[in-house]
């Protein structure tokens, strides 16, 4: 009960903090998106100027992304391709991207994470680190954006085995608020 509070004590003071001065709502628009997986729980800030069809941003994300029914994971090399167990887990990660508007129903994001990741095989738990690319183009309708993201990663394990993998989110609700 009490990680619930904290919780939402941090969650109310990042957004507090972020509030803009009188100053810079003349100057631009601030994004604050809360993004949904299956199991996962992601936080982006973005800034673009006022008119401007660019934003910029930066964020991170915990859960287990993504899940089976409701993704897919295509690795290089057999370590890691090994069917019916999880394959790849983000748990962690921190990102930076750029979201283009190129019509008011349309968002494409696209940028670069870094972070942690879980494997499953033979009932032992691997992890390490990931780099990658990644692309998230949604539909848009006011406050609400829906689509996939599509990641490509270079991925790690503490033991010493190296991959790269395709990571398909067949769904993400991206929930917008402005100021």
């Amino acid at each position: 009960m009490r990680r619930i509070h904290v919780g939402v004590v941090a969650l109310l003071g990042a957004t507090l903090a972020l509030c803009p001065t009188r100053h810079a709502r003349a100057a631009g628009e601030n994004q604050l998106t809360f993004d949904f997986g299956a199991a996962s729980f992601g936080m982006t800030h973005a800034w673009r100027e006022v008119g401007a069809r660019v934003a910029f941003g930066f964020g991170g994300g915990v859960g287990l992304s993504p899940l089976p029914p409701l993704g897919a994971t295509y690795a290089t090399g057999t370590h890691f391709d090994y069917r019916g167990v999880l394959e790849f887990a983000e748990i962690l990660h921190v990102q930076t991207f750029m979201r283009i508007q190129p019509a008011s129903w349309f968002r494409l994001d696209g940028g670069a994470r870094a972070g942690i990741f879980l494997h499953l095989r033979n009932d032992i738990v691997y992890g390490g680190p990931f780099l990658g690319l990644f692309v998230a183009p949604a539909l848009a309708w006011r406050w609400l954006q829906v689509g996939p993201r599509v990641s490509g990663n270079l991925i790690a394990e503490n033991r010493g085995e190296k991959a790269a993998n395709l990571v398909i989110e067949y769904v993400m609700l991206r929930f917008v608020t402005r100021w």
